[in-house]
């Protein structure tokens, strides 16, 4: 078996299990771009906490990060948002929003802005019929011009045009960015049904409410459910597959083939004990066609919205991933380890593996996945 781990920074969570003894292991850098600018003023920042949020940054904001467009659905926006979040709290700039953009995220996520240090503003004449903005364009690029102290003054008004799909830009906020993404309740609510069929189905135990109701149950809350059931029943292990199907199948033209799902599944069933599966798609027929036999796994409910299928994979402690920035994020939100497909990002998005994927991504060798091929 061969795997392909990429690394840049000592003390992230890795996987310390080979299951080969020709295992061959790489290890690349993104050198110090994301870790150290401005390591003299902002010591600190990696250990933010809703606390500390509170205190805005001092001085006014002399320059803009601007996003008003957005291709794709909620995996590409939540990628945008985050990347100028975190370039505009490393500047101390503001932050401009389209409406449209942040109504769409505030659907899944309660994006708190007013407890962090960056200022969001929706004023629309910051931008429109602007000659002095300066837009640019990535997939997935991480330019390191946005990254120097202090910031070049053409950006001064910067606008992100694309997908942004970086995680260098936000990867020093992260504890942020996680405050900003933690779900609403319109997310969060039937994933309660959820749990409790899991809980039943798994242990035979009931719903434990707490302190809660169901108007402020919070997301953390449902996870303990599941991963910390009462003495003396036995933990389980959850792991959270996303699947991509549908417009994947043509504008991609890749397929993430049954043989890699299974090699990840008893990849984990190995790696841990009790392991449980729980998935989430876009064509849940073919979930239950090709896994609806296995004792081990549910499937989350075909009512679900994107939302809340994004909140039953952040209720797992590990991920099995396929493509696209869905599955990225619901790995990351999730923690913990993360195996993906090596057949994306395609080719034609020239995207740098190291800038789009973080270090603790596994990538097994798969050879049976129907891989992008240029169309003919």
């Amino acid at each position: 078996m061969f795997f392909v781990i990429y690394h840049y920074w000592p003390g992230q969570s890795q996987f310390s299990t080979s299951l080969s003894s020709n295992s061959k292991i790489y290890y690349s850098s993104v050198k110090s771009l994301v870790l150290n600018y401005n390591n003299n003023n902002n010591n600190n920042n990696n250990n933010n906490n809703s606390r500390k949020m509170h205190d805005k940054a001092q001085g006014p904001s002399t320059c803009l990060i601007i996003i008003r467009s957005a291709d794709g659905a909620l995996g590409n926006r939540m990628f945008l948002f985050a990347s100028a979040y975190g370039l505009a709290r490393l500047h101390q700039c503001q932050l401009y929003v389209a409406p449209w953009i942040l109504a769409d995220l505030r659907s899944v996520f309660l994006i708190q802005m007013q407890q962090t240090k960056v200022h969001l503003t929706t004023d629309n004449s910051l931008v429109i019929n602007r000659t002095d903005i300066f837009g640019r364009y990535s997939a997935c690029t991480l330019y390191s011009d946005l990254f120097r102290i202090p910031f070049n003054s053409t950006f001064n008004r910067y606008e992100m045009i694309g997908f942004y799909q970086a995680y260098g830009y936000f990867e020093k906020y992260r504890e942020e960015i996680a405050f900003l993404f933690q779900f609403n309740q319109g997310a969060i609510i039937r994933n309660i049904q959820l749990v409790e069929q899991l809980l039943k189905a798994v242990w035979n135990i009931s719903f434990n409410w707490g302190n809660y109701t169901k108007d402020n149950i919070t997301h953390p809350y449902l996870k303990s459910l599941l991963i910390n059931p009462p003495a003396p029943l036995i933990p389980i292990t959850w792991i959270g597959i996303h699947i991509r199907r549908t417009d994947f199948l043509s504008f991609f033209r890749i397929d993430t083939s049954i043989e890699y799902l299974t090699w990840a599944m008893n990849y984990y069933r190995r790696k841990y004990i009790n392991c449980r599966f729980l998935f989430a798609s876009d064509d849940k027929k073919y979930v239950k066609a090709n896994f609806g036999n296995l004792s081990d796994i549910f499937i989350t409910p075909t009512g679900f919205f994107s939302g809340e299928d994004l909140a039953a994979l952040a209720l797992c402690e590990h991920t099995i991933a396929t493509a696209g920035t869905y599955s990225w994020w619901a790995a990351w939100l999730a923690g913990g380890d993360v195996i993906h497909d090596l057949n994306y990002p395609v080719p034609f998005q020239n995207c740098i593996k190291e800038h789009y994927f973080p270090p603790w991504f596994l990538f097994p060798y798969n050879s049976s996945s129907l891989q992008w091929k240029p169309p003919t």
